[in-house]
């Protein structure tokens, strides 16, 4: 079985993984001391990033023991665990005894590209899985969006209880040129803006309330 050595792993159980870029000091994070490699194909891949997946016992034999991490002055093995990847992306797993994935984690930039050099040299492993539930609320949002999207949801909800008026046309005119003269009908737009895919709209709107919520401290 081919390794990949020495990476750092942010383990999540959401169905939401971080990116590199995303990770912070306080999240699930573990040194990995060793940990083996399997090319997979790019419909399994699919589903593990969209569904809940159950692996083969027979498939969990093969992996048993193979990853050590590192454990303050120890070396710690994990039950079973594997880096699956194709050639475009990698993906690094902790499943359970009974084979359901529990834990998945990104790769940091630099050692996904090595472990994606490695896929090239690997035969692809046809593994018996099964899609145990789909999750069609998928975000595929960075963190920061999200939080992004959170706030301007709480803050909207704010001018409507607090009926905002002059807050809510200030707002309104930054982005719409079409004349509305009712506070609901305006609000409703907005609203609508919201609850659509993450787009620049929403990091304009959400630096204007930013600015205007440092303000009134």
């Amino acid at each position: 079985m081919i390794y990949t050595y020495d990476i750092l792993l942010n383990w999540t159980k959401d169905d939401r993984l971080k990116e590199f870029f995303e990770w912070n000091l306080e999240d699930d994070l573990e040194h990995i001391k060793k940990m083996p490699i399997i090319r997979i194909r790019e419909s399994m891949l699919k589903d593990l990033l969209t569904s809940k997946i159950k692996m083969s016992k027979e498939f969990l034999s093969k992996i048993k023991y193979k990853t050590e991490s590192y454990f303050h002055n120890d070396i710690d093995v994990i039950d079973y665990a594997v880096i699956v990847t194709t050639l475009k992306k990698s993906l690094a797993l902790e499943l359970d005894n009974e084979g359901n994935v529990i834990y998945k984690s990104n790769l940091l930039l630099d050692e996904e590209e090595e472990v994606l050099e490695i896929g090239e040299e690997l035969m692809i492993m046809d593994i018996d899985y099964k899609v145990v539930s789909k999750n069609n609320k998928i975000s595929y949002l960075t963190r920061k969006e999200e939080e992004e999207k959170k706030f301007l949801t709480k803050e909207i909800k704010k001018i409507k209880t607090n009926k905002e008026e002059s807050k809510l046309n200030y707002l309104y005119k930054e982005f719409f040129s079409t004349e509305l003269n009712n506070f609901n009908d305006k609000l409703k737009l907005i609203e609508k803006e919201i609850s659509k895919d993450y787009s620049s709209f929403h990091h304009r709107l959400y630096n204007l309330l930013k600015l205007s919520t440092t303000k009134k401290k």
